[in-house]
């Protein structure tokens, strides 16, 4: 118990027996409300299970982006390859 706070009560005038059974109630919730804190161990866990779901999720996305670039390449090309042929048979 801190001497302090316990002489802080028990300068109200109570008796020694109440105060101190005050100040055990009290260092109790304060106890309590420091077990409920994140640490920085806990903060670590939670960046890192981020990060990996954001790695997962790009990766995804870079083979969806990489499969529509691919086929709007193609798409493209057969369009050029289409514009050429027109231009090679009909304006000859």
């Amino acid at each position: 118990m801190k001497t302090i706070s316990l002489e802080i009560l028990e300068k109200t005038q109570l008796p020694a027996n109440q105060a101190r059974a005050i100040l055990r109630d009290m260092e109790l919730e304060i106890n309590a409300r420091v077990e409920a804190f994140a640490t920085k161990g806990d903060l670590r866990d939670v960046v890192k299970d981020a990060v990996d779901a954001l790695e997962s999720r790009m990766e995804g996305l870079e083979s969806r982006l990489t499969r529509w670039v691919l086929t709007c390449m193609l798409g493209q090309s057969a369009v050029i390859a289409a514009a050429v042929y027109f231009a090679l048979t009909h304006l000859r």
